[in-house]
C-alpha cells in the first residue's frame, strides 16, 4: 500500500465498479460526507472520541469512496470519527481511498460497526433489508461470510426485516428481543395484523419463550378458522343454528341427555331441534352437536322408556305438563332416587344388577364424551364420515353389553389421546399407551422419550 494523492479513476455505476488498488492519504474532513447506504443513523455520544483525537489525533484511517464530479468523498467507514474530527477542530485525518460497490459499501458498515457492537438492532436490519433489494437471491450462508457474522446472526435480522416499522424500533428499547421478533416473523403469512397482535403478546416479556407463543398463536387462529368453516357449513343446511355470538337457550340440553339413538335421530324433525356449533380450545376448534332448545315439548316418562321423539309431541296432558314445571317435585323426586340408590348401594347381596351398572357406566362414557373423542372414536370404529358422528351414532346397534363395551373403550381411547396433548404423564394417558404397546404397537419417538422421563405416573 502506498501513500498518495487519491485518484478518481475508479467506477461505480448499477451496483458495477472497477476494483482499484486502495490508496492510503491525508484528506480534508471538509471534504468528505457521510455515504446514504452506511448503516448507522446515530451517532451516540462523541464527547469522548472527541477529546481523543484532540490529544492524539485520528489514528486509525477512515474509508472512503473516490472522490466525485463535485470532489466529495463519500464516508464508507469511519463516520464516528468524521465527526469528532470536526468537534475537535482537526482539518485533515488519513483515509483509505477504495473503490466498492453499493452491496460492498453495506457489507463494509456491517462488519465494522457490527463487531464493534456500534450499531443499534433496527439499523442492522435496515442494512440488512437494504442488501436484500440491492442483491437478489441474498441467503443467510452467502452474507455470513462476507461480513464475518454467524448464519444465525444474519437469518434472524433477515427474518426481522418484514416486522412493521413499530416493532423494528422496539428491537433498540429491548421492549421486543431479536428471538421474540424472529419467532413474530415466521406468521407473515396469517397478515401484518397477525403480525401486529403477537408482537403486542411478546413485547416485554423475556420471560416467554417466544417461539411457544408464536406456534400457540398460530394454532388458536387455525382453531377459530376451523371454528368459522364449521359453522358457516352447518348454517347453509339447516335452519336453527346456535354459536358463541348467538349461543342457545339456557334450557337447551344435547340430545343425548334426553333420548336414547332413536329418539335422538327422530328429534331433527321437532320444531325444538336446533345444532350448536363452539369453537373450543382443543381439537380442530369446534364442535358441532344436536340439541332440544324446549325439553318440556316432550313427555319425561316417554322419553325415559326410548320412545321416539315425533312420538313424543302427541298424547299429551295438562297434568303432565304441570309435573314437567313443578320444580318442587323434582327435586324431591331426585331426593327419593338418590335415598334408594344410596340404600340398594349399601346391601352386600340384592343391590344393583352388575350388568345394569355396567351398560349404565358405559352409555355415561359415549353420552358424555366430548367432540374429539367422538370423532376419534368413530374413526376406529370404521364411520364412513366419522367428523359427523354423533354419540347417538356410535350407540345405535350396540344393544349388547359386548358392543357397547367396544363402542366405549374406542371412546376411552379417543379420551386418552385428548388428553396426551396436554399430559402426557397422567395415569389415564399411561394405561392408554400400555394398552396400546400390548396389543402390539411400537411407540415413536415421542412417545417412547415420554415413556422413559415420566418413571411414575402422575395421581390425575
Amino acid at each position: 500500500m502506498t501513500i498518495t494523492d487519491p485518484t478518481n479513476n475508479a467506477l461505480v455505476d448499477d451496483g458495477n465498479s472497477v476494483e482499484l488498488e486502495p490508496e492510503l492519504c491525508w484528506l480534508n474532513l471538509a471534504d468528505m460526507a457521510p455515504h446514504p447506504d452506511n448503516p448507522r443513523h446515530t451517532l451516540g455520544d462523541l464527547t469522548e472520541l472527541t477529546r481523543s483525537i484532540r490529544a492524539h489525533g485520528i489514528i486509525e484511517p477512515l474509508v472512503v469512496l473516490p472522490a466525485d464530479d463535485q470532489g466529495v468523498y463519500l464516508i464508507v467507514a469511519g463516520r464516528r470519527r468524521h465527526a469528532a474530527g470536526l468537534q475537535a477542530g482537526v482539518t485533515e485525518v488519513p483515509a483509505v481511498v477504495r473503490s466498492m460497490t453499493r452491496v460492498g459499501v453495506i457489507e463494509v458498515g456491517l462488519s465494522e460497526n457490527s463487531n464493534r457492537s456500534d450499531l443499534t438492532l433496527s439499523e442492522e436490519v435496515a442494512a440488512i433489508e437494504r442488501l436484500m433489494s440491492l442483491e437478489t437471491g441474498l441467503t443467510p450462508s452467502k452474507l455470513c461470510r462476507r461480513i464475518g457474522r454467524s448464519q444465525s446472526w444474519v437469518r434472524a435480522r433477515m427474518a426481522v426485516t418484514i416486522l412493521p416499522a413499530r416493532w423494528r424500533g422496539a428491537l433498540d428499547s429491548g421492549e421486543l428481543s431479536i428471538a421474540a421478533g424472529e419467532a413474530a416473523a415466521s406468521l407473515a403469512d396469517l397478515g401484518p395484523d397477525h403480525l401486529e397482535q403477537v408482537c403486542e403478546q411478546l413485547a416485554g416479556r423475556s420471560w416467554q419463550d417466544p417461539t411457544r407463543v408464536v406456534t400457540a398463536y398460530r394454532e388458536t387462529q387455525r382453531r377459530q378458522d376451523n371454528y368459522r368453516h364449521a359453522l358457516d357449513r352447518v348454517s347453509a343446511t339447516l335452519p336453527a343454528v346456535y354459536s358463541d355470538e348467538q349461543p342457545p337457550p339456557d334450557k337447551a340440553r344435547r340430545l343425548g341427555e334426553l333420548f336414547d339413538p332413536d329418539g335422538c335421530r327422530a328429534h331433527t324433525a321437532e320444531p325444538c331441534h336446533a345444532v350448536v356449533v363452539r369453537s373450543t380450545s382443543w381439537g380442530d376448534g369446534a364442535d358441532v352437536f344436536d340439541v332440544c332448545i324446549d325439553p318440556r315439548r316432550h313427555d319425561p316418562q316417554r322419553v325415559a322408556t326410548g320412545s321416539g321423539a315425533s312420538d313424543l309431541a302427541s298424547d299429551r296432558t295438562p297434568t303432565r305438563r304441570a309435573n314437567t314445571d313443578d320444580s318442587h317435585a323434582k327435586r324431591k323426586a331426585r331426593l327419593a332416587r338418590l335415598a334408594h340408590a344410596t340404600e340398594t348401594f349399601a346391601k352386600t347381596r340384592g343391590g344393583f344388577a352388575q350388568t345394569d351398572l355396567t351398560r349404565l357406566a358405559l352409555r355415561a362414557v359415549v353420552l358424555e364424551a366430548g367432540r374429539e373423542a367422538i370423532v376419534f372414536a368413530a374413526t376406529i370404529l370404521g364411520h364412513e364420515q366419522p367428523r359427523d358422528a354423533t354419540s347417538a351414532d356410535l350407540l345405535d346397534g350396540a344393544d349388547t353389553t359386548a358392543a357397547l363395551t367396544r363402542v366405549a373403550g374406542a371412546v376411552a381411547l379417543g379420551l386418552a389421546e385428548t388428553r396426551m396433548y396436554w399430559s402426557a404423564s397422567s395415569s389415564q394417558c399411561r394405561d392408554y399407551l400400555d394398552a396400546l404397546i400390548a396389543s402390539g404397537w411400537t411407540p415413536d419417538e415421542w412417545t417412547a422419550a415420554t415413556l422413559d422421563t415420566e418413571t411414575h405416573p402422575t395421581a390425575d
